[in-house]
């Protein structure tokens, strides 16, 4: 018999849920046996909503707004008691070459990337530190640790979350509540799709060429799916991983940057 998953019964926020990466991870948590609150300013497709079933609680929320974050955490409170699982998902792409970004477009990135994974660890984080137990997840970038052209504040808010990450480990480790980064590289989602356009058009070429050209960089030769992270979360916040917290694990497929 196969045993009941260590998250049956248990309560997780993931946020930026409505698709993506988040969807599946919501998605893999629910079919685990979580309660999962599918976080986003995005509304969930009414359809998806009805497969995922009574597990599953849309929120609004935009991450960016610690206010909002700070009551969609209350209001999970309120309701369920507990909060064990945060997925500090959320997040937006775009870009340009520094002399040509404006000062609203660099903050906006780092708002939505770096102030809302901050937003939504710290709330998580109040809520899990009086009874000791919890697990926060955030989600970074191989482009955090190597940044492309025109990905300046991309990339720096992702560097951000990782270094976000490691110093909560530390914080929080005494109250029994894991930290861990997910480092997400080249995904088949329909942001880095969008991202790839943009980048054939700047270099010239057909979008197929630049989707060869990227998968000639990745040794197993082909795109990661948002199962991929999903299957990283399911580990991460079972008991299995019970020993692993401060670190940032890279789902990259072994990219190599050229």
């Amino acid at each position: 018999m196969k045993p009941a998953p260590t998250t049956a019964g248990h309560v997780a926020i993931v946020t930026g849920a409505a698709r993506g990466l988040g969807l599946a991870t919501a998605r893999r948590l629910i079919n685990d046996g979580a309660h999962v609150v599918i976080a986003d300013i995005h509304d969930l497709n009414p359809d998806v909503a009805a497969e995922l079933g009574e597990r599953a609680t849309v929120a609004h929320c935009d991450v960016g707004d610690s206010r909002a974050v700070d009551l969609l955490v209350a209001t999970v409170l309120q309701r369920f008691g507990r909060l064990d699982i945060m997925v500090a998902n959320a997040g937006i792409g775009g870009g340009a070459p520094v002399v040509e970004m404006t000062n609203e477009d660099f903050r906006r990135i780092l708002t939505v990337n770096l102030e809302g994974a901050f937003y939504c660890c710290r709330a998580a984080a109040r809520a899990m530190t009086p009874v000791r137990n919890g697990v926060i997840l955030t989600v970074g970038s191989i482009f955090g640790r190597d940044t492309p052209v025109g990905a300046a504040a991309y990339g720096a808010s992702k560097a951000g979350v990782m270094a976000l990450t490691q110093a909560l480990a530390r914080e929080l480790g005494s109250h029994n509540i894991r930290v861990n980064c997910i480092s997400p590289g080249n995904m088949a989602t329909e942001m880095h799709w969008s991202a790839l356009r943009c980048r054939a058009s700047r270099d010239g070429v057909s979008f197929d060429t630049s989707v060869e050209r990227l998968r000639s960089a990745i040794p197993l030769g082909r795109h990661g799916e948002p199962e991929d992270i999903a299957a990283l979360v399911a580990f991460l916040v079972s008991s299995d991983a019970a020993y692993i917290s401060g670190q940032t694990i890279n789902v990259d497929g072994g990219f190599q940057p050229r």
